[in-house]
């Protein structure tokens, strides 16, 4: 169980128009997460290059409402809905998503009327950002304002006193939430830059989502996203050049896991690569005793 409000989030867009986001297939490693998360937070962009931020939705099944003076109770997670138009966001980037976004509703159901995402409770999807972002774009950070409704059912308690209680404070034992999410933040760096917005799902069919922990002093979970189920070989280079692991795994569609094994690993940077056979990408792991 999850606690009331779970930062389910998110919108974004498309650079390619035959591109698009799958959401990840595996419960693993939580029952409700999002990637990247807004301590990883958002790849940077650069004046006069294309962008693409693509972030992997997993919706809890229940939450535990905190009440002063009852304590905790519980709720099954309806749904999520997001407003596609986020405060912040520069407007020479568009929303997309897995499910697709929802029109507005219509001026009679003001909690739905506007461009939404719908994740329901217990279920995944991916959504994207991008765009080109001009020359002359202005550069520093944007911060992100993202509104959205959760909407529980069947809110009880297992104690029989307060249960009886929850139809006075919840009628229909029902609620919707309405927050915001503040946390994350989009830098536009000025040229010279790297062009780092671009994902490599859309030009390789899979790409290296992130390394967590990172720095690591025992083990990291490498978690990286996959269009088709494919063979992919995998190597971790010390700074000298040596290679002290290379394997194989047989991914799925979605999202999938390696776990890397730092425990016997000296301190300092190591590359972590990730092939198909025919491109590679690469992330830096840092090992600190």
């Amino acid at each position: 169980m999850k606690k009331l409000i779970l930062p389910l989030l998110l919108v974004v867009s498309t650079l390619f128009a035959n591109a698009q986001c799958v959401p990840g297939t595996l419960q693993a490693p939580k029952n409700a997460y999002i990637i990247p998360d807004s301590a990883t937070n958002f790849i940077a962009g650069c004046q006069g290059n294309p962008y693409e931020q693509i972030l992997y939705i997993k919706a809890a099944k229940d939450t535990v409402i905190n009440i002063a003076g009852l304590g905790s109770i519980t709720a099954d997670i309806d749904s999520f809905v997001v407003d596609a138009n986020i405060t912040g966001m520069p407007g020479y980037l568009i929303a997309e998503s897995v499910p697709a976004l929802l029109p507005p509703a219509g001026a009679g159901s003001p909690k739905s009327n506007f461009p939404r995402l719908v994740i329901k409770g217990d279920s995944m999807a991916c959504v994207r950002i991008s765009g080109n972002v001009p020359a002359n774009a202005p550069t520093g950070t944007n911060n992100l304002t993202i509104n959205l409704y959760v909407y529980t059912s069947n809110i009880h308690s297992a104690d029989l006193v307060i249960d009886a209680l929850i139809p006075t404070i919840y009628p229909g034992r029902k609620t919707d939430t309405i927050t915001s999410i503040t946390d994350y933040k989009l830098v536009i760096n000025p040229i010279p830059c790297w062009a780092v917005g671009i994902s490599d799902l859309a030009k390789y069919n899979f790409e290296i989502v992130h390394a967590v922990p990172n720095p690591t002093s025992n083990t990291t979970t490498v978690t990286f996203m996959s269009n088709l189920q494919d063979q992919y070989e995998y190597k971790l280079v010390n700074n000298l050049g040596e290679m002290v692991l290379n394997n194989t795994i047989k991914a799925n569609t979605g999202l999938n896991y390696i776990q890397v094994d730092a425990a016997n690993l000296s301190s300092g940077l190591y590359l972590f690569s990730l092939s198909n056979g025919k491109n590679l990408v690469t992330q830096k792991i840092q090992v600190s005793k």
